[in-house]
């Protein structure tokens, strides 16, 4: 992937210099006085400094007290710290009697480029990042493609685009029929998007919420090809609404600007709009850096976890139950290393299998996102929030029940490694982006042995039904019309890519070279009222006791959007299902 950034120097002290400051307080590598003496002294406002600093060093003190006197047990044990983990955690900690501990991989998420949402993509790659890359195969004309995966305290939310994008109507009534629960349906899920949100733009008693947790806010101050594409997109008859997360959720069909997790410049992730406001409690426990190896069983029931640590194998016990939010590769690996899983798999690396589930790890599915259809402006803007300012949904036929197409308007020259070489887009080019929301091509995750430590087998087979490649070729025929219009001729010197209407073999090519992926891993461990479905609607593994999963890996179907604000509501399911109210 190519995306060239045009960001100022992240050792600026704008750009990154408060943020080193809480990572050393949270580290306790400084304390309280000597962050505030650094802070003002490098001319930050000392209104809201001091509070800021009490909370950082409550958290820091708690949470190194915590994970240096790690219980042998807790209630509850959550293996990562994702959007959904988060939600959960963040809801059940308000139950003082129940103890929880929560385990991720990575770090904490106070990197300058975390906190830094116009920098989000320089995080792919890096130590907080999987890295897992999906296998080559002729549907990709054998190009292996990154499956970036967030490797750090909240997950996807820390490292992805700060996109926040409400599923579909279409999207949870199927999920509502597809688990028996009418409680996985839109009405409920939209009484739950209102209790979550703190909606920064024009009032709407139906859809929005203005006294939650998580702060979203429409595009601000957005680079002025992302207007000048609204513009386009109304004068060629496409509709262009208010808000992407309002009445867009009924029909799903429209564009607008989009809604971010972005406040005074800063990423405000699942992490720090559920997590950090529970992490100075004396039942939270956050223990980073930490991998999980397997769960333990007394016969067919979950007992624990067994952890990695420097000092060896050791196990933590959940009094209660374990929940599972490690992602989409990440969970179903879990479940296969500890027995659950198809037996013919399991049996090839000598794991024995203790419930004969052959659905883990199957039905995968990720958006794609095709980079790209490329422009070179007259002249150059720097990007500005998190480069993608403007969106919209489309149908590629009329008899869908939802969009298939996503369009994006990125602010850089956003190509993948082929069409890069391929094109050479100037660094100061603008994209606008097909994607594909409703993919009907469904892949696999496979262990490759039965070591923890190993990178799972991640088989995507992307594009291999023909309709997927339809519905781009679509999506790519209408990001050229919008780019070419006369609204958007202030911003357009030449088109970069394709640079002219491609059909059959040419356009076939252009989409199978240009495939990339939102990071967007859903659906290995499928919920369903099925006898094969690997969770219940009550998120319980079935075919065992004391083991629930909650993040984008229960999805029966991919939703239609990007997948944070979807994990954040099945995070917030969760812990209305154990506290009773789901």
């Amino acid at each position: 992937m190519t995306m060239n950034s045009d960001s100022k120097n992240l050792n600026a002290p704008s750009d990154g210099l408060l943020e080193h400051l809480e990572r050393a307080l949270i580290s306790g590598r400084m304390n309280r006085r000597g962050f505030m003496r650094a802070a003002t002294a490098a001319g930050f406002s000392s209104v809201g400094l001091s509070a800021l600093a009490d909370e950082l060093d409550a958290i820091r003190a708690n949470q190194n007290e915590r994970s240096a006197k790690v219980l042998s047990a807790y209630d509850y044990v959550v293996v990562g710290t994702g959007s959904a983990a988060c939600a959960l955690v963040g809801r059940l900690a308000t139950r003082k009697d129940a103890s929880i501990l929560m385990i991720e991989a990575g770090d904490w998420d106070t990197a300058p480029s975390v906190m830094d949402p116009s920098v989000w993509f320089t995080n792919l790659g890096t130590e907080r990042d999987w890295k897992d890359v999906a296998l080559a195969a002729p549907s990709t004309n054998n190009r292996a493609i990154p499956e970036h995966m967030g490797r750090v305290v909240g997950g996807g939310s820390s490292i992805n685009a700060t996109i926040w994008a409400r599923p579909f109507k279409a999207d949870l009534e199927y999920w509502g029929n597809a688990s028996g629960d009418r409680a996985w349906g839109y009405e409920s899920g939209l009484e739950i998007y209102r209790r979550m949100e703190s909606w920064q733009g024009a009032p709407d008693a139906r859809y929005r919420g203005k006294n939650g947790p998580v702060w979203c806010q429409p595009a601000k101050d957005p680079h002025p090809v992302a207007p000048a594409m609204l513009a386009a997109c109304r004068a060629l008859g496409y509709p262009v609404l208010n808000d992407l997360n309002g009445a867009r959720e009924e029909s799903g069909i429209g564009f607008a600007l989009m809604n971010q997790i972005i406040c005074d410049g800063r990423r405000q992730s699942m992490a720090r709009s559920y997590l950090y406001p529970v992490l100075a409690r004396p039942n939270v426990t956050v223990l980073v850096n930490t991998h999980v190896d397997r769960l333990t069983f007394s016969g067919t029931k979950v007992t624990g976890v067994q952890i990695a640590t420097a000092g060896g194998v050791k196990n933590i016990s959940a009094n209660t139950e374990v929940i599972v939010s490690a992602g989409g590769i990440n969970t179903p690996k879990l479940l296969m290393l500890s027995g659950i899983g198809d037996e013919a798999q399991l049996r090839q690396h000598g794991i024995k299998t203790l419930v004969n589930a052959k659905e883990v790890g199957r039905n995968f599915q990720d958006h794609i996102l095709h980079g790209g259809c490329i422009w070179e402006p007259k002249e150059h803007i720097p990007h500005r929030n998190s480069a993608a300012n403007a969106a919209g949904f489309l149908k590629s036929q009329a008899s869908l029940a939802s969009p298939d197409i996503n369009l994006v308007q990125i602010e850089l020259p956003y190509a993948s490694d082929v069409i890069g070489k391929e094109y050479s887009p100037p660094p100061t080019s603008w994209a606008l982006c097909a994607g594909l929301v409703a993919p009907k091509s469904r892949g696999e995750i496979r262990l490759s042995s039965a070591n923890p430590a190993d990178r799972p087998v991640v088989d995507a087979r992307f594009m291999s039904h023909p309709d997927d490649v339809k519905a781009l070729a679509f999506g790519i025929e209408v990001c050229r019309e919008i780019g070419n219009s006369s609204a958007m001729k202030d911003f357009v010197k030449r088109e970069v890519a394709p640079g002219k209407t491609l059909t059959g073999k040419a356009m076939e090519d252009f989409i199978r070279n240009g495939a990339t992926t939102y990071f967007h891993q859903s659906g290995t461990c499928r919920m369903g009222k099925d006898a094969e479905a690997v969770v219940d609607s009550k998120l319980r593994v079935n075919g065992v006791q004391g083991l629930r999963i909650a993040d984008s890996s229960i999805m029966p179907r991919i939703a239609g959007v990007a997948t944070m604000a979807t994990c954040a509501l099945i995070g917030e399911r969760m812990a209305d299902i154990l506290t009773e109210r789901g």
